[in-house]
């Protein structure tokens, strides 16, 4: 999209938000939606999720709990939660799945291209759920994410889970 349009879609973004109201394009299914858009909602519940429970542990500081949710969210950690569960998805979890990571994104520096699509897939998968509203679903996936971070974090701090 070039920064004239981006810049228009942006204007018309801002007054459907502004006014309650949706903007004049097709509803989609969860499934169906631009797996990036769904990797956002999933970003951003998948942080959530994992800083509550952070949160619960009871550390006390705060910059404590942000460099341990920083590392609980970070590609690498995501991408080894995504290849340990994807075998318990079903079939149109693997497709969402299948679909971002075939998606066009720019890796950052601190992850492999690899670990990128695969963190990218679980973010995904969890916004698939969130907008599908499969909360049961998504509580047994973020159960395994709980269980596989805390997993990630024995293997590379070398503590016991």
């Amino acid at each position: 999209m070039k920064f004239k349009q981006i810049q228009a879609v942006k204007a018309r973004a801002y007054e459907a938000f502004a006014q309650g109201k949706r903007l004049d394009v097709p509803e989609q299914e969860a499934a169906r939606l631009d797996p990036i858009t769904l990797a956002f909602v999933g970003d951003a519940q998948y942080a959530l999720y994992l800083r509550r429970r952070l949160v619960d542990t009871g550390i006390p500081n705060v910059q404590i709990l942000h460099l341990l949710a920083a590392e609980f969210v970070s590609a690498k950690a995501q991408a080894y939660v995504y290849r340990h569960l994807k075998t318990d998805l079903n079939d149109e979890e693997k497709a969402v799945c299948q679909r971002a990571r075939n998606a066009y994104s720019q890796a950052p520096k601190s992850a492999s291209v690899g670990e990128y699509h695969d963190s990218t897939a679980l973010e995904a998968l969890v916004g698939y759920l969130v907008m599908s509203e499969q909360t049961a679903r998504l509580e047994h996936i973020l159960g395994l994410v709980y269980t596989l971070t805390k997993e990630y974090c024995a293997l590379r701090h070398g503590e016991k889970v």
